[in-house]
C-alpha cells in the first residue's frame, strides 16, 4: 500500500500517520501469519518439537512439552542410562564406581507408591505433575569407534539433535529421532505415567511392592476410579470413562540435557551426569520425585 507523500503547509511537513500505522499493522499481521504456518508445520512433523533453551552453569538444556504417551514409550529410569550401567558393570571405558552404584540403588523408585500416584492422575480432574528432567542418549555415545568421537576421545557434537530457529539461540527445532531419554528427576512421576498407561490398557492396576513385584491384594479397577471421579465432580459415567481413555494425550513439561556434550570425553560426561543426579535428588528445594 502506497504512503501519501508529505506536503508542505505553513512550513510544517504533514504526514498521513494513519497510512503509516496501517502499513506497520499489516506487516506485523503478515509476520504472525507466517510464524503461525511455520510453527504449525513443525508441530505436525513427527519426532520434532519446538524447544526453548535454558542455561545454567556450563550446560544448556532444552524445555518443551510432550504427551504422557511419549513419556511412557520413550523414557527410561536413571538406573538404565547406559553411561551409569557401564560404571556399574565396570567396563574398560568407565571404571566401576561403588558410590554411584549405591546412589542409584537408593534412588530407585518405590513401586509401593505407584497405585496412589496413578489413582491421583486418573481420579483428580485438576491433577498436575511438575516437569521431568531427562537425559538424551544416542547410540553413538556407546560406540567407541563412532566418527562422532574425535581422536583425542572427546565428542564432536551433543547427543541431542537440534536445529537453531533464530540467531540468538533461544528457540530450537529438537529432533528426537534415534534418541532415548532417561529420567534424572521425576522417576516416581514416570512410574505413575507408566502405570496409568497400563491401567487404561488393561482396565485394572495391581498393587506392587517396593521392587515392582505384585502384592497379594485385589487390583484397583478403572470402574472404581470412574466412580471415585463421579463422586468428586458428578457427571455421566460414560463420559468420564471416555475422558479417562484420553488421559495419555495430556501433555507434560520436560527439560532435556544431553548425556554427552561436544568437547567432553565419556568420563567427563559420566562425572557431570552423576553430579547432576546427586544435585537434583539430594539438594533442598528440588522438585518432587
Amino acid at each position: 500500500m502506497a504512503i501519501n507523500q508529505p506536503t508542505m503547509r505553513n512550513n510544517v511537513t504533514d504526514i498521513d500517520y494513519s497510512a503509516v500505522v496501517d502499513v506497520i499493522v499489516r506487516h506485523e499481521a503478515e509476520k504472525r501469519r507466517a510464524l503461525h504456518v511455520l510453527l504449525g508445520e513443525l508441530h505436525a512433523k513427527a519426532n520434532h518439537h519446538l524447544a526453548i533453551q535454558a542455561h545454567m552453569g556450563d550446560v544448556a538444556s532444552y524445555l518443551t512439552s510432550v504427551p504422557l504417551r511419549w513419556i511412557a514409550d520413550r523414557v527410561g529410569f536413571a538406573a538404565d542410562l547406559p553411561i551409569f550401567r557401564e560404571s556399574a558393570e565396570g567396563s574398560k571405558r568407565i571404571a566401576a564406581d561403588p558410590d554411584t552404584i549405591e546412589m542409584i540403588q537408593l534412588r530407585q523408585p518405590d513401586w509401593r507408591r505407584q497405585q496412589e500416584m496413578t489413582a491421583y492422575l486418573a481420579s483428580r480432574p485438576h491433577h498436575k505433575f511438575p516437569p521431568l528432567l531427562l537425559v538424551a542418549w544416542q547410540r553413538w555415545a556407546y560406540e567407541r569407534d563412532s566418527d562422532k568421537w574425535a581422536s583425542d576421545g572427546t565428542a564432536t557434537e551433543d547427543s541431542l539433535t537440534l536445529l537453531g530457529l533464530e540467531p540468538n539461540g533461544a528457540y530450537w527445532n529438537l529432533d528426537d529421532s534415534n534418541t532415548r531419554f532417561y529420567a534424572l528427576d521425576g522417576q516416581h512421576r514416570l512410574m505413575a505415567i507408566l502405570e496409568l498407561q497400563e491401567l487404561i490398557r488393561t482396565g485394572s492396576l495391581y498393587p506392587l511392592d517396593e521392587k515392582r513385584r505384585q502384592r497379594n491384594q485385589p487390583p484397583l479397577s478403572i470402574d472404581e476410579l470412574v466412580e471415585r471421579l463421579q463422586s468428586n465432580i458428578g457427571g455421566d459415567k460414560t463420559a468420564i470413562h471416555e475422558r479417562m481413555q484420553h488421559l495419555m494425550d495430556e501433555r507434560i513439561g520436560i527439560e532435556i540435557v544431553p548425556a554427552v556434550i561436544r568437547g567432553e570425553s565419556i568420563v567427563d560426561a559420566f562425572r557431570r551426569l552423576r553430579q547432576l543426579f546427586v544435585d537434583v535428588n539430594r539438594r533442598p528445594g528440588r522438585t518432587g520425585r
